[in-house]
């Protein structure tokens, strides 16, 4: 049964798609359990509202959209009145594989890699145009798995009747064939018998304590024999629990339960010492001046994983600044932002004086889509480079293009560049502008800007720092960036919905 969950409609115009993608944040959230797949659903539809807005012919003046599901997926409508531009069209077009200058804004290849269906249907009489784009439930093992090894046949069908209604339970009847199953399956806890043929339980706790993928499981002996020198044999192997025979359900039951319950307890201690660890190794910084520029850096963290990173090097006659915002908010986020950094931090001790940023971030795509590791995560980034003239090279990958703070305005720099690593040999190009004494340069992450509750907040937090940027030029930069930070913490409270980070940069006195 298709069950419609949201659904908006606005006049078309710049804040459209910040609109939109605050008032369908709230509906993912409570819909839509994967982080993962939230995280593509926000970057589809702010990629296709913006082109609409950027490229549409004639230009539309109307759009909604609205969210749906049923048994099997999601999907998200997207209607307009502009004039058509079907996207299905390209699928086997170089435009997939060549962003050219004309066609970079489209995000066509953005669109295809993040989600599992597109169709376009464009209107007729009168009616809108629709792109609908479409999302397959994930496939959860929603039970922890037991690998349950017993030699008694009879004893093995009862304790596996005993679990089977909370938990997924795999058997073997000795110690070779539970190491098969220890290979072949993601086992979350072993119970065994000790006296078994072939291999007892004692070998097979050894054997598994030599292997580095199985070592750390939850381990526990199921034992007809009180025997204490036995019981202390067992316990020098690192075994969470040894019970005797016969046990009951209620018995089997409370072990296997407080022993899962630890080890999910000792886990999420050490995953929050290392993520502390790791939160204070990636604290932003930058020199106060570097080769006749003054810079300035401040970020606010919401502490729920991913991160916003910030690298630099002097060179001799310019300094390099790359920032990243890693995407994602779960334990793993922060190890993949601390992952990546080690990465950008050796590719810039590695990098030589002549590298452009667009060739940097061509380096950091390529690694972002071909490295095993690296490549399970979804980022933007933004690639800079001062020059000791007052040039400024930039270049961007999916990521807010900085803005030119003058007195009498502030000019967002053109630049624009697909998301790293949705694309094999994605290629980018560079802006270059000249920083004139009296205006600065301000380079953020989009959380300065979305970490608002709604439309009308984030509408008044934009407004709010783009003022105060203006109002602050004339101050020294240090209390610029004090007073705009100010702002920003008075409007999004103790604790924003994303992590910010803001970079103000001018030119040193001559």
């Amino acid at each position: 049964m298709n069950t419609l969950l949201f659904t908006s409609e606005e006049q078309l115009g710049l804040e459209t798609p910040g609109k939109f993608r605050h008032a369908l944040a709230q509906i993912i959230d409570e819909s839509v359990a994967d982080q993962a797949i939230r995280q593509r659903m926000q970057l589809c539809l702010s990629e296709a509202v913006t082109n609409l807005i950027l490229h549409a012919q004639p230009k539309a003046t109307e759009i909604s959209i609205s969210f749906a599901s049923n048994d099997s997926e999601w999907w998200l409508d997207i209607l307009d009145d502009s004039g058509a531009w079907d996207l299905a069209q390209h699928h086997d077009d170089n435009l997939l594989f060549n962003f050219t200058e004309i066609e970079s804004g489209r995000g066509v290849a953005l669109l295809y890699g993040q989600c599992d269906k597109l169709i376009y249907t464009a209107g007729e009489n009168e009616q809108p145009n629709q792109l609908r784009l479409h999302w397959s439930y994930p496939k959860y093992q929603k039970q922890n798995t037991i690998l349950l090894v017993e030699d008694n046949s009879s004893l093995l069908a009862l304790y596996r009747a005993y679990l089977s209604q909370d938990y997924h339970v795999l058997t073997a009847m000795n110690g070779y064939q539970a190491l098969q199953q220890l290979n072949d399956h993601n086992i979350d806890l072993v119970l065994s018998d000790i006296r078994m043929p072939e291999m007892n339980g004692l070998s097979l706790r050894k054997k598994i304590n030599q292997q580095n993928n199985s070592k750390l499981i939850p381990f526990i002996f199921l034992t007809a024999e009180d025997n204490l020198a036995l019981q202390q044999q067992a316990n020098d192997l690192g075994i969470d629990d040894y019970l005797l025979k016969p046990v009951n359900k209620t018995q089997l039951l409370a072990t296997v339960q407080r022993v899962l319950g630890r080890t999910t307890q000792v886990y999420q201690q050490l995953t929050q010492r290392v993520d502390k660890n790791i939160a204070a190794s990636l604290k932003p910084s930058l020199p106060e001046t570097s080769n006749g520029w003054r810079l300035q850096v401040a970020s606010r963290d919401t502490g729920s994983g991913g991160g916003d990173l910030l690298l630099h090097k002097d060179f001799s006659s310019m300094s390099q600044i790359i920032l990243t915002d890693i995407m994602g908010h779960d334990d793993s986020a922060k190890f993949f932002s601390h992952a990546f950094g080690g990465y950008i931090h050796g590719l810039l001790e590695a990098m030589e004086a002549n590298k452009g940023p667009a060739s940097i971030l061509e380096q950091i795509s390529n690694c972002a889509m071909n490295d095993s590791l690296l490549s399970q995560i979804t980022l933007t980034c933004c690639s800079l480079q001062l020059s000791v003239d007052g040039k400024v090279s930039v270049a961007t990958a999916g990521h807010p293009a900085p803005l030119l703070i003058s007195q009498q305005c502030l000019e967002t720099v053109p630049v624009t560049g697909i998301l790293p690593g949705l694309l094999a040999d994605s290629q980018y190009k560079s802006t270059d502008i000249c920083v004139k004494q009296g205006q600065r340069l301000a380079l953020f992450t989009d959380g300065l800007f979305d970490s608002a509750t709604d439309n009308n907040s984030r509408n008044e937090l934009e407004n709010s720092i783009n003022q105060s940027l203006l109002t602050t030029l004339k101050l020294p930069i240090k209390q610029a960036l004090q007073e705009v930070m100010n702002t920003f913490d008075k409007l999004t409270g103790s604790r924003p919905l994303d992590d910010a980070m803001l970079i103000l940069i001018e030119r040193c006195d001559a």
